[in-house]
């Protein structure tokens, strides 16, 4: 068992402002509550959590979930409280939260409830272990264009590329947006950009979790 580190950020609508004082819940299986608190930039101290060896995700035939799961819910009086289950938190990394924090009803009206999104298991993990290899086709011989040009629409096999998987076309900005981030570990050699990306189902509620750093 190793360590990553959890960072939680939040803000008002659009990221205006910062919003300090948010009290954040940190819950685990197996392990006893952590709370803490923003501070004047909205940032909450940066905590480091256990997760599974690294190893695990440097494995391609790894059938053992290489990150450990954490719920996270955000509080504050005048405040929506927001609560996000499934946080991935990977070893030797840093998962960033950023939380728009949306205010609560006028007075007289019905209180809103919490509002809670489920964060899905990333793409690459496989606890049934592999699947059935996809029959062989015809591809055309790669070309390398003189000028770059960027897609209208691209499509993506829901799968490793050997796997029996359905393709789906997207446009391509919410291919970069929504699919490339969640295409590869953060601890794979050579991945600096953010990675991992997840936008909660409403979006109306942008918030996301992104592994950023190596410890």
């Amino acid at each position: 068992m190793m360590n990553g580190c959890l960072l939680v950020q939040s803000y008002a609508a659009r990221q205006s402002a910062p919003v300090p004082g948010v009290t954040v819940t940190i819950r685990g299986e197996g392990h006893a509550p952590v709370t803490l608190t923003t501070d004047e930039t909205g940032t909450a101290p940066v905590i480091q959590l256990p997760a599974p060896d690294k190893a695990l995700s440097l494995d391609e035939a790894n059938t053992q979930q290489p990150y450990s799961l954490w719920d996270v819910t955000a509080e504050k009086v005048g405040y929506q409280t927001v609560t996000m289950q499934g946080v991935q938190v990977f070893a030797c990394q840093t998962a960033l939260i950023l939380l728009e924090m949306l205010p609560a009803q006028r007075l007289g009206a019905p209180q809103p409830k919490p509002e809670s999104f489920d964060i899905p298991p990333h793409s690459l993990y496989r606890p049934q272990g592999p699947s059935s290899v996809a029959p062989a086709q015809n591809c055309p011989a790669p070309l390398v264009l003189a000028t770059p040009i960027v897609p209208t629409t691209i499509t993506v096999h829901l799968g490793k590329p050997k796997e029996s998987a359905r393709n789906v076309t997207v446009s391509f900005r919410h291919y970069i947006a929504n699919v490339a981030s969640s295409e590869v570990y953060p601890t794979w050699p050579g991945v600096t950009k953010p990675t991992n990306l997840f936008f909660t189902p409403a979006k109306t509620h942008p918030c996301f979790l992104a592994n950023i750093a190596s410890l």
